[in-house]
C-alpha cells in the first residue's frame, strides 16, 4: 500500500511540474504535431525510468530497515580446506598359501592315523602310517647285505691300496657295493611314503581317511593341512583402478563374520589383468591378532585418491538443473540467496570434493538449502 501511494505521488509531481514547461498531449494530438508528440514521448520515458529508479532505491530501502518483512531462516557452512581421501569398496577373500590337501604316494590300505582334526602340528611330524605290504622286510634285507657289500669293498680296497690283489677284485667289490646302495637307496625311499609326514607346520583341519581304507598314489586324498599364520586377503581389483591402487595403499579390511575391522596396506600388486573379468589381484596382510580361517569373506576399502587441502561441501546441499549442472546456495554480503555454480568431483560418504566455483571465503546455505529461491532475502541463524 505504502509502494502504491509512493508511486502515484510521484508521478502526479513528474507530470505536474512538467505540464507547464510543454503543451499538452491532446493539443499536440490536435495540431497534428508529430515532432512535438515525439518530445514529449521521449520526456515520459525519462520521467518513467527515473520514477522506477527511486522505486527502486525505496524497496531496497524497505528490505533492509522493516524488520518485520518475512525472510527465509537458514543455516550457513563454514568452508575452509581439509584432508579429503576417496575411497573404492570390493570383497576380498582370506587365502593362505599353505592349505595343502596331502595325498597318497603308496598303495596299499591305512595302517595308523597319528593326528586329529584340529591338531596343532609341527613340521616333520608323523601324520599317518599305510601298510608297505613286507616292503620293510626287504629293505632290513638289502641294509643288511648293503653292510655285507661295504665290508668287503673297504677289505679289497685296503689291500689294491697296498698293492695286494688283482684290480679285477678290486673293481667287481666296489661294482657290487655301489650297485647295493643303489637298491637299498631307491626302496627305502618308496618305503618312505608309506609314511606321510607334515611337510610344514599348521594344524590339523580335515581328516578324510580311515584306518583300513585302500588308498592309491596320487588319487585318494588323506588330510588337510593348513597354516593359519601365513594368512593374507586376496582381492581382484577392476581394471580403471590400476594407475591409482599400488603397493603401499591404504586399506581398511571389515571381517562381518568376525564383527571386526583393521587398517592394513596392499603388500603386493598384480601386473596381470585377467581377460575375463578385467581385474588385478592385490594382497593385503592379514590381522594376525584373529584366528581366521581360509576362505572367508571381507569387506575391503581401498584409498585411490588423497588431497590435503581439498575444499568439501555435504553432498545433500548441491543440486543439479535440467542440464546437469551442479549448484549451491551463497550468501551475499547484502544476505541475499545466489545461485553458484560448481564442478565437483568424487564423492566419499555424505561429502563431496568442489573442484571449482566456491572459495573458502563462500557462505554456503546449508538448512534451508533445498527451498531458497534466487536473490530470496534470508537470515542466518547461526553463527559462524
Amino acid at each position: 500500500m505504502i509502494l502504491r501511494t509512493l508511486t502515484i505521488l510521484l508521478a502526479g509531481l513528474v507530470l505536474g511540474c512538467s505540464s507547464s514547461e510543454t503543451p499538452n498531449t491532446q493539443t499536440l494530438i490536435a495540431q497534428k504535431d508529430v515532432v512535438g508528440l515525439r518530445a514529449k514521448q521521449a520526456e515520459l520515458v525519462k520521467q518513467n525510468n527515473a520514477i522506477k529508479t527511486e522505486l527502486n532505491t525505496v524497496i531496497e530501502a524497505i528490505d533492509a530497515l522493516d524488520e518485520n518483512k518475512k525472510r527465509s531462516l537458514v543455516t550457513v557452512l563454514s568452508l575452509k580446506k581439509a584432508f579429503f581421501q576417496h575411497t573404492v569398496m570390493l570383497q576380498g577373500t582370506v587365502k593362505t598359501d599353505q592349505n595343502l590337501m596331502l595325498s597318497a604316494e603308496f598303495l596299499g590300505k591305512v595302517k595308523a592315523i597319528y593326528a586329529k582334526e584340529g591338531q596343532s602340528v609341527k613340521k616333520g611330524d608323523l601324520l599317518l602310517r599305510i601298510d608297505d605290504g613286507g616292503l620293510s622286510q626287504n629293505v632290513a634285507l638289502l641294509k643288511t647285505q648293503l653292510e655285507l657289500a661295504k665290508t668287503i669293498y673297504l677289505r679289497q680296497k685296503r689291500l689294491w691300496d697296498q698293492n695286494i690283489g688283482s684290480e679285477i677284485e678290486y673293481l667287481q667289490a666296489k661294482a657290487a657295493y655301489e650297485s647295493q646302495e643303489n637298491s637299498y637307496e631307491q626302496l627305502k625311499k618308496q618305503l618312505d611314503k608309506s609314511s606321510l609326514y607334515a611337510p610344514f607346520s599348521g594344524r590339523i583341519d580335515d581328516v578324510v581317511a580311515e584306518v583300513g581304507q585302500l588308498v592309491s598314489p596320487g588319487v585318494s586324498p588323506l588330510l588337510r593341512l593348513v597354516n593359519l599364520q601365513s594368512m593374507y586377503v586376496d582381492v581382484d581389483v577392476p581394471e580403471r583402478y590400476f594407475t591409482s591402487i599400488d603397493k603401499g595403499t591404504v586399506a581398511t579390511v571389515e571381517i562381518p563374520s568376525f564383527d571386526h575391522q583393521y587398517q592394513s596396506r596392499v603388500t603386493h600388486k598384480g601386473t596381470h589383468i585377467s581377460p575375463g573379468n578385467r581385474t588385478f589381484k592385490v594382497t593385503i596382510a592379514a590381522d594376525n591378532k584373529l584366528t581366521l580361517a581360509p576362505n572367508t569373506i571381507t569387506v575391503v576399502k581401498l584409498v585411490d585418491y588423497q588431497k590435503s587441502d581439498a575444499l568439501v561441501v555435504p553432498l545433500e546441499v548441491v543440486s543439479e538443473n535440467f542440464e546437469g549442472t551442479q549448484y549451491v546456495y551463497v550468501v551475499t554480503d547484502n544476505n541475499k540467496a545466489e545461485k553458484r555454480f560448481i564442478e565437483t568431483g568424487l564423492v566419499e560418504g555424505d561429502v563431496v570434493e568442489v573442484i571449482s566455483g566456491l572459495s573458502p571465503d563462500d557462505r554456503v546455505i546449508d538448512e534451508g538449502a533445498r527451498l531458497v529461491k534466487e536473490n530470496e532475502n534470508i537470515r542466518i541463524t547461526n553463527a559462524l
